[in-house]
């Protein structure tokens, strides 16, 4: 067992540590859940990042010098999260972390990454709080769920018609943020939800309990606060237990695993999204086509939005932003930068206030974009 321990840990070390970084390598890390319930989300956010990096250094790098990255699997966890930091804040070669996906583990990591400066740039943290703990290390270049939770909503009640909502939300960061902006959105619209339940994400798989406890309070409509897995098991038990309401997800629900997972049941499901991978604009459609091609998979936000990261950093190095500090200064410096998901410019928070949101509906099996009408 010793030996076996020991393995692992020479492993997990080399992993996260390059064995040589020479001068003319521009090293960083993704970080994400790459194993688990959420293993679809780090991977699509891994592999959006290994086509920016292999287009640029493709092209010569980023003055002269060739980018390197290592990947570190935080497993949707906020003590791995913690674990993790800890091993990448000690490797002073790490320019900037590219991650965490999770609301819960950048808030676990970044005190972390904060007593060494190093730049956090998140690809898909959604937790509106985030950006408001005064973290100078810390941008996200996709919508808070201010702006997310509120379309949800409006998309259920406005455009689908739905009065007695019920909430269904993973108890985690993630999950508690958009409940939260749920409820004061609905408030204000005069609604009252008539169930209100939570579960907890990679152990819950029995949604029965919820389902039933909805259907008997007549609920007509259910808002998703979660993840793919989780949203796939619901839509599944929903249609066993004959609950006839129509659910509407999230962004984190908008991933295609979720169509494998769900099968039929998936049918008629809404969910929100920063990534449309159905866009016909001529620079999105060459990524959306760039990585079906090569992952055999449809791009989400977390793919879109971590190839911006890579392309945005490398806007920020030839401006000036070559160390840590500098980088941090730099990113701020940035102006209206043409990424695939939108115009980035950050604000003194280190959130894009301009960011967008897009709706998604499964029609014959796939995610089809859907165009709102009614608000």
């Amino acid at each position: 067992m010793r030996r076996l321990t020991l393995t692992l840990v020479i492993v997990l070390l080399l992993t996260l540590t390059p064995l040589s970084l020479a001068a003319d390598k521009i090293l960083f890390a993704i970080c994400g859940p790459m194993t688990g319930d959420s293993a679809a989300i780090g991977i699509q956010e891994k592999n959006g990042a290994i086509i920016a990096v292999d287009e640029i250094n493709a092209a010569g790098g980023i003055k002269g010098k060739k980018l390197e990255f290592i990947v570190g699997d935080d497993m949707a966890n906020p003590n791995q999260a913690t674990i993790l930091a800890q091993k990448l804040a000690s490797n002073k070669d790490i320019l900037f972390i590219l991650g965490h996906v999770n609301s819960g583990c950048s808030l676990s990591a970044l005190p972390i990454y904060e007593k060494v400066g190093l730049p956090v740039i998140s690809p898909t943290n959604t937790n509106p709080t985030i950006t408001e703990m005064g973290y100078k290390n810390y941008f996200r270049i996709i919508a808070s769920d201010d702006l997310i939770v509120k379309q949800q909503v409006l998309l259920g009640v406005k455009e689908l018609g739905i009065k007695k909502p019920a909430i269904i939300w993973e108890n985690t960061d993630y999950g508690k943020g958009m409940r939260d902006v749920a409820l004061k959105n609905l408030k204000q619209m005069g609604i009252a939800v008539v169930g209100d339940e939570s579960y907890v994400p990679g152990v819950d798989r029995d949604y029965s309990a919820q389902v039933t406890k909805f259907k008997g309070a007549g609920a007509d409509g259910v808002f998703f606060m979660g993840e793919y897995t989780a949203a796939a098991l619901f839509l599944k038990q929903a249609k066993t237990l004959g609950l006839n309401a129509q659910v509407v997800g999230g962004s984190g629900a908008s991933n295609p695993k979720l169509l494998e997972i769900a099968g039929p049941a998936a049918e008629g499901f809404y969910a929100l999204t920063c990534f449309d991978p159905n866009d016909k604009r001529p620079v999105q459609a060459e990524f959306i086509q760039k990585y079906t091609t090569r992952f055999k998979d449809k791009p989400g936000e977390w793919s879109s939005h971590a190839y911006d990261v890579v392309y945005l950093v490398k806007k920020a190095y030839e401006m000036g932003g070559t160390t840590r500090e500098k980088l941090i200064q730099y990113l701020h410096k940035v102006k209206a930068f043409p990424g695939i998901t939108g115009v980035i410019e950050f604000d003194e928070k280190g959130d894009v206030p301009g960011k967008k949101v897009m709706v998604l509906v499964v029609k014959n099996g796939d995610f089809q974009t859907y165009i709102p009408t009614k608000y």
